[in-house]
């Protein structure tokens, strides 16, 4: 699919890079086909495209896209050029007879319009982290607590009377992490969280803490 790209011209300079906004996406066509038709007018950057929820035929549908140019004035210019014309191809193409819904999106950078949602993401992804370090640390203690009642248990079999009785294992007695003690780990585990435990909170699931307890003691 080759368009007359002459809107692209060497003389337009601009260090501003530009969006495009696709309110719907021909039907059939994915990241990489709007890429290359969009890089017949000049350079890009990212692009993105929000997916439907529901897949209908064999094609992925998509409801909208951005479009990062890395000159303003040819984002502009794609707009002004593609806007309500018809998709190019042939009657095979699954987007035959659509129509192009463009708008240029005037002094918007791409980080206004995702920065936010990687803020978010990234608050998320501290919160699941600071709970799995926190989790560890009690897990450790239970099982430190139940290695020293199984332990003093044998010690009883095996002194008998003159086994002298501790003052028992608290073993629901729990020793929070300060904070700063909590930022330390963080910096020295990974990022990614093990496979299985996105959303699992340990110290919200008992039968996790009650798992560390079974076969008794």
């Amino acid at each position: 699919m080759v368009f007359d790209a002459r809107i692209d011209d060497d003389k337009v300079e601009s260090d501003v890079p530009g969006i495009i906004y696709l309110s719907t996406i021909p039907n059939g066509m994915n990241v990489s086909m709007i890429s290359d038709i969009m890089q017949q007018f000049g350079k890009i950057g990212r692009v993105y495209l929000v997916p439907k929820k529901k897949k209908v035929g064999k094609y992925r549908q998509y409801e909208e896209g951005w479009v990062e140019f890395l000159n303003n004035k040819i984002a502009r210019r794609v707009a002004k050029r593609l806007n309500c014309t018809e998709v190019l191809g042939s009657k095979r193409n699954p987007w035959f007879g659509e129509l192009w819904n463009i708008r240029f999106l005037k002094d918007t950078s791409w980080n206004d319009l995702f920065g936010a949602e990687r803020e978010e993401e990234e608050q998320r992804r501290t919160a699941h982290d600071r709970d799995i370090v926190v989790a560890k640390h009690q897990a450790r203690q239970f099982s430190a607590a139940l290695d020293a009642k199984k332990l003093e248990k044998k010690m009883k079999q095996v002194k008998g009377k003159r086994f002298t009785e501790r003052k028992p294992v608290r073993l629901n007695r729990r020793q929070k992490l300060t904070e700063d003690e909590i930022k330390e780990k963080l910096a020295h585990s990974s990022r990614t969280p093990p496979e299985g435990c996105l959303g699992f909170s340990a110290v919200s699931n008992p039968e996790f803490m009650g798992s560390l307890f079974a076969g008794g003691l």
